[in-house]
C-alpha cells in the first residue's frame, strides 16, 4: 500500500501530491507547518511518511521494547544515538537505505532540548506539546519550533541523525606507510601508494595486513587505479602515468601527464580519470595514448583522490576536507560530505563502499552508511522566510 505525501501552499492555492511505499513496523509520520508571523495564520502545510533506516529501526526497536519491558512512564526513552537531532536539508534525493544521502545545504536543525538563542539555523524542542510517553496507538510525539530568524531557506529532506553535518560510519586500520597516498580496489584487495617508503602495497581489506609490495617507479607515487588486470600509477616526480604489472611492479607502459601535478587516478571501465592539482581540473584520458578526451574544473582547489562507482566520480578535496560525488559528464557536484580525516588523499570504490586514505591520521577508512536513523522527502520543496515561524511534528508509531 502507498502512503500519500503532500505540500499545501495556502498563499498560492497550490497542492503538490506524491505517493511512496508505506513503511511497516515502525512508522515516522511528519507534519511541517509554516505560519505568517504577523497574523499567526497557517500559510503552508506538508505531510509525509519517512524511511526508517536499518540502523534506525534496530535502535528504535531496542529503545521502545526496553521501554515497554520496564513499563515506566516517568521519562522518555533515550534517543541520543542516531535520533539526537532533526535536520533540514535542501536535497531532493529519494529515500533509500542503500544510498549515500545527498544532503545539499543544511537549512535548519534542532535537538531534543529547549532553545531560545539567536542561532540562525537552530530550532527548539516544544516541551509542552511533545509527548514522549506512548499513547494507545503506541505513538511518540515530537514537536519542534523555529522562530522567524532561524531555518530560513528552501528544504525538502528531513533527517534524524546524531550530529550535523551528517557523519558517516566507518572502520579503519593503520596504514603501513606514514604517507598514505593513492588507493585502488582490485575486486578482492586494496592497493596503497606509500609516499614515505616509495612502495606500492597490496593490503588485506579486513585486517590491513600487507600481502605483498614492490618499489614504485616514481619517488612520489600518488594516484592509483585498477583496470581489471593491471595497476595505473600517477607519478608526481616524473609527471607520468604508469601502467604496472601488479605481480612484479614492472612498468608495462607510460605517458606524460597533462598536468604537472598528477594526483588522483580512477578507471571507469574504458578510460582513465586524473585529478590535476596544478590546473585544478579533472581529466578524462585515453589510456592507450594519454590524450585528453575531456576535462572539467574541480570543485576543490586541491583535488586529490579519485574513484569511480560505476556511474559517477568521487573526489577527495583536500582544501575543503570533503568527499565529492561528481557528474562525470559535467563535473557538477551531486553531493558531498565531510572527510573523517583532515588530509583526505586516495579514494577507492569496492562496489558498495568508498575507501579513503587519510594522510593525517595515517589510517585507511572504509566509509559505510551514514549515521542517521530516519529520513523523509517532502512532496515538493518548502521555503521559509523571515516572515514565517515554523512547526514540525514528528510521530514515531510502533506497529509490531
Amino acid at each position: 500500500m502507498l502512503s500519500r505525501s503532500y505540500v499545501k501552499d495556502y498563499r498560492k492555492n497550490i497542492e503538490v501530491v506524491s505517493f511512496k511505499e508505506k513503511v511497516s513496523k515502525i512508522r515516522g509520520l511528519v507534519t511541517v507547518e509554516l505560519f505568517d508571523a504577523a497574523t499567526k495564520k497557517k500559510v503552508l502545510e506538508a505531510k509525509t511518511e519517512n524511511l526508517i533506516t536499518s540502523i534506525g529501526y534496530n535502535y528504535l526497536r531496542w529503545a521502545i521494547q526496553d521501554r515497554i519491558i520496564q513499563n515506566s512512564s516517568a521519562s522518555k526513552p533515550s534517543f541520543s544515538n542516531v535520533f539526537n537531532q532533526i535536520q533540514l536539508y535542501s536535497s531532493s534525493q529519494i529515500e533509500s537505505d542503500d544510498l549515500y544521502p545527498e544532503t545539499g545545504n543544511l537549512i535548519g536543525w534542532a535537538d531534543q532540548t529547549a532553545y531560545a538563542g539567536s542561532d540562525t539555523l537552530r530550532g527548539s524542542l516544544n516541551v509542552t506539546e511533545s509527548n514522549f510517553n506512548f499513547d494507545r496507538y503506541m505513538r511518540m510525539h515530537f514537536v519542534f519550533d523555529w522562530p522567524t530568524n532561524a531555518a530560513n531557506g528552501t528544504f525538502q529532506t528531513i533527517i534524524w541523525a546524531y550530529s550535523n553535518p551528517l557523519q558517516f560510519a566507518w572502520y579503519s586500520f593503520s596504514s603501513p606507510d606514514s604517507s598514505s597516498y593513492g588507493l585502488a580496489w582490485d575486486g578482492t584487495n586494496l592497493w596503497l601508494a606509500g609516499g614515505n617508503t616509495q612502495k606500492i602495497y597490496k593490503l588485506n581489506p579486513s585486517t590491513g595486513a600487507v600481502i605483498s609490495s614492490f618499489s614504485s617507479p616514481d619517488s612520489y607515487p600518488y594516484g592509483l587505479a585498477w583496470d581489471g588486470a593491471n595497476l595505473w600509477l600517477a607519478g608526481y616526480n616524473t609527471q607520468k602515468i604508469y601502467k604496472l604489472n601488479p605481480s612484479t611492479g614492472a612498468v608495462i607502459s607510460s605517458f606524460s601527464s597533462p598536468d604537472s601535478y598528477p594526483y588522483g587516478l580512477a578507471w571507469d571501465g574504458a578510460n582513465l580519470w586524473l585529478a590535476g592539482n596544478n590546473t585544478k581540473k579533472i581529466y578524462k584520458l585515453n589510456p592507450s595514448t594519454g590524450a585528453v578526451i575531456s576535462s572539467f574544473s574541480s570543485p576543490d582547489s586541491w583535488p586529490y583522490g579519485l574513484a569511480w562507482d560505476g556511474a559517477n566520480l568521487w573526489l577527495a578535496g583536500n582544501n575543503t576536507k570533503k568527499i565529492y560525488k561528481l557528474n562525470p559528464s559535467t563535473g557538477a557536484v551531486i553531493s558531498s560530505f565531510s572527510s573523517p580525516d583532515s588530509w583526505p588523499y586516495g579514494l577507492a570504490w569496492d562496489g558498495a563502499n568508498l575507501w579513503l586514505a587519510g594522510n593525517n591520521t595515517k589510517k585507511i577508512y572504509k566509509l559505510n552508511q551514514a549515521l542517521y536513523g530516519a529520513r523523509t522527502l517532502l512532496a515538493s520543496p518548502v521555503t521559509k522566510t523571515s516572515t514565517n515561524t515554523m512547526k514540525i511534528q514528528y510521530d514515531f508509531v510502533f506497529q509490531e
